[in-house]
């Protein structure tokens, strides 16, 4: 019997004849409980024991069963497995998942870690494709070529990142500062010694590294973790962001962080349309790694050298100094399991910039579809003046673009909303203009007669930062509905003054 809660689809048909071992269970029901363990070594070794267990069964009588017995716990362990930076624990698992689980399970298992962050384990995939071991319908990695698992190596093999123009006529073509050396780096970005720039280099939150990091809770459950720089860093970042990256142009479709757009420009592209669809990205940050910060920096210009960053000043690797500024790693010596932070004041430009490519591809299959595209950091939405899309085709292929450009599609918030509901796209009501919901501006103007009838301290209740909220709704308000919000600012700014924080 398989444990409690494996998907029916999980299941292998059992032959007539077919035996379960209770010794193998007893071993094979053990080593799944530790599946779960907190400690990623037990992890490890309970995938290795299952694997193990299985390689010595002889008997298909004996084999079904026992395979059924464990698939729905390792499915189970999938997410947090490759979620997770155990390279080992992920190479074994590919392996169990191919060798005894069913096909399709084998497949999603390849497809989630064919753009691991670690090399070993995108080679590993790539083998497996190879040989044809997994089968499914995907979309081509070339326009000829076939619609196989092949499709999901796209950008995945280990390129030359010198193949990218490098020097000073590149990096202006870029709109970027010429920088030949570390020295150079340091004294753009006013880092003092080599010793300071090596501190920052340590990426990390370890042993009083250059980082913080705190979780938040989610809106919808669950915790966020913030990677925040320290001052020190955070200012050399800032810099990074200002003389660096800030002049790249960012696809036109990408709304988010960049001057002159907003949550208002994103909706309002959307306003009067017969369906909207909206997607979002998981772990949108995160899954920006190291090594595509590094080959955004090579694309720039940036010498790239031998991948591997230093401190020396006539030392050339400007491109990985970058990139390593502008990560975060769990550990400092774990340097190829870096990341792009969620709190660092480089990631929201980075983001847009190595999306780049991928707003190119969402706003061409828009385009094909009489549609319009806009992403507004990880939310992507589409919009269709016609009601007759084909949205179940759409939606894979929009699925299938996100994960060859290194994303996935949070199938959970996949939403497609009609013209007879209310169209919401980033937080604002697009059925016929851009509108701020009704019942939020009933709301927030309950709130400030409230303050002036019974005072601002009625209503904060002791948050700290209640004088912000309403500046600052009150400035959305008027981003949205200028006459509506330029009554509510004057309001706020009697209640409050200039820059006047709530009562305690």
């Amino acid at each position: 019997m398989p444990l409690p809660d494996t998907p029916d689809w999980l299941l292998r048909p059992l032959p007539a004849n077919a035996v379960p071992d209770a010794a193998l269970n007893e071993r094979l029901t053990k080593a799944c409980g530790d599946l779960t363990a907190a400690d990623p070594r037990a992890v490890y070794a309970a995938i290795n024991s299952l694997f193990v267990e299985l390689l010595a069964v002889q008997s298909f009588a004996e084999y079904d069963p026992a395979v059924n017995l464990i698939s729905g716990a390792v499915w189970a362990a999938v997410e947090p497995v490759c979620g997770s930076d155990q390279t080992i624990a992920k190479l074994r698992l590919i392996e169990l998942a191919v060798e005894h689980l069913v096909p399709e399970a084998a497949g999603r298992v390849c497809r989630r870690l064919a753009k691991d962050a670690a090399p070993a384990v995108r080679r590993a995939v790539r083998k497996v494709v190879e040989q044809g071991r997994v089968r499914e319908v995907a979309l081509p990695a070339t326009k000829d070529g076939p619609w196989s698992p092949v499709g999901w190596l796209k950008g995945t093999a280990d390129v030359d990142l010198s193949r990218h123009k490098v020097g000073k006529a590149a990096q202006e073509r870029n709109h970027v500062p010429p920088i030949a050396t570390l020295g150079q780096l340091r004294e753009l970005l006013a880092v003092r010694s080599e010793k300071q720039l090596g501190y920052f280099l340590l990426a990390s939150d370890h042993e009083d590294g250059p980082y913080t990091t705190f979780a938040i809770p989610k809106r919808g459950g669950g915790e966020r973790v913030i990677c925040a720089p320290k001052p020190q860093l955070k200012w050399v970042q800032r810099r990074i962001h200002e003389w660096i990256l800030r002049g790249v142009p960012a696809h036109p479709a990408a709304h988010g962080f960049i001057d002159g757009r907003s949550i208002v420009t994103n909706a309002a592209a959307h306003v009067g349309a017969a369906v909207v669809v909206k997607f979002d990205l998981t772990d949108f940050f995160p899954t920006v790694h190291y090594y595509r910060v590094l080959g955004l920096f090579a694309s720039l210009g940036y010498a790239v050298g031998d991948a591997r960053f230093g401190t020396a000043d006539a030392a050339r690797q400007v491109a990985p100094v970058l990139a390593r500024l502008c990560c975060y790693t769990p550990h400092p010596q774990a340097w190829g399991k870096a990341h792009m932070p969620q709190g660092a004041p480089t990631s929201p430009a980075l983001s847009n910039l190595v999306c780049r490519r991928l707003d190119s591809r969402l706003s061409g299959l828009a385009k094909r579809l009489a549609g319009t595209y806009t992403r507004y950091a990880d939310d992507l939405t589409f919009s269709f003046k016609a009601a007759d899309v084909n949205l179940g085709r759409f939606r894979w292929w929009v699925d299938q673009v996100c994960h060859q450009e290194g994303f996935r599609v949070n199938q959970g918030k996949f939403r497609v909303i009609r013209r007879s509901q209310r169209q919401l796209v980033t937080g604002i009501v697009v059925n016929d203009g851009v509108r701020v919901p009704r019942e939020e501006r009933r709301r927030f103007r309950a709130v400030v007669s409230n303050c002036r009838k019974l005072g601002v301290a009625s209503q904060a209740r002791g948050n700290p930062r209640f004088a912000e909220y309403l500046r600052g709704f009150a400035s959305y308000l008027h981003m949205v509905h200028p006459d509506e919000g330029a009554e509510l600012l004057r309001q706020v700014d009697e209640l409050l003054g200039p820059g006047a924080a709530a009562p305690e």
